[in-house]
């Protein structure tokens, strides 16, 4: 009488496969959480962008003095905050002058380097967070600073907005999640707004990062792979 024979995975097979499916996971679930962070962050930096930007369009409805000319001080920040911005733009708190502490965080260049400190960046600055988790810090400043250092081309003084997309989330760096921008006589505009497409990429991809909001949006609205795969060297 002839035996059916039966037949099945040994031991050594199972583990194998098992050991294969376990390097396929170390290598693709990594892949697969950065790109879906990257989505997040893209989508956050686009609201973020349309709020503010249509917020300020609410204040011009009700007919109020567009003032974009800075002095520089906390007290004039607050009043253009509430004036412009406080009134349609759900914030869960407002920190003037750094006090009370906890409206940002300490942010870095992709090089690794510091920028600004914990509690903001410029001096007799406004820093709010947004009902979203938004992290923003707004200073004023004058035409030289403005298109030396920010590459806006401007004979007047503005406010700068920095804003880091997911608050205090890693990675803080310029270009992967922080980001700046500009109310000028302009309007509303992207850090690097008076430069060339190619300044622009340099900055941005091997610079200081000030202008990759600008890349950003000609990007559709997408982080340039080349920026967020980069790693950052954080110091001390």
């Amino acid at each position: 009488m002839n035996k059916t024979s039966k037949s099945g995975f040994t031991l050594a097979e199972v583990l194998i496969t098992l050991s294969i499916i376990g390097i396929v996971a170390a290598i693709t679930i990594p892949t697969l959480i950065s790109t879906y962070r990257k989505k997040q962050l893209e989508a956050q930096v686009k609201v973020t962008y349309a709020n503010i930007q249509q917020t300020l369009r609410y204040a011009e409805y009700e007919d109020i003095s567009y003032k974009t000319v800075a002095d520089g001080s906390s007290r004039y920040l607050k009043e253009w905050f509430d004036s412009f911005l406080s009134k349609h733009l759900k914030v869960e708190q407002v920190c003037v002058d750094r006090n009370p502490k906890g409206c940002w965080h300490q942010v870095y260049y992709p090089s690794g380097l510091k920028h600004g400190d914990a509690d903001g960046i410029g001096t007799g600055i406004l820093g709010f967070t947004t009902a979203k988790g938004v992290s923003v810090t707004l200073d004023g400043y004058n035409a030289n600073n403005m298109t030396n250092v920010y590459g806006i081309d401007t004979n007047e003084s503005g406010l700068i907005f920095y804003f880091d997309a997911n608050g205090k989330t890693k990675p803080n760096v310029l270009g992967k999640d922080v980001f700046i921008m500009a109310w000028t006589e302009k309007g509303l505009i992207p850090a690097g707004y008076s430069k060339t497409s190619a300044q622009i990429e340099t900055n941005c991809y091997s610079g200081n990062g000030f202008y990759c909001l600008n890349k950003v949006i000609s990007n559709d609205w997408k982080i340039p792979t080349k920026i967020w795969n980069k790693k950052v060297p954080y110091k001390k």
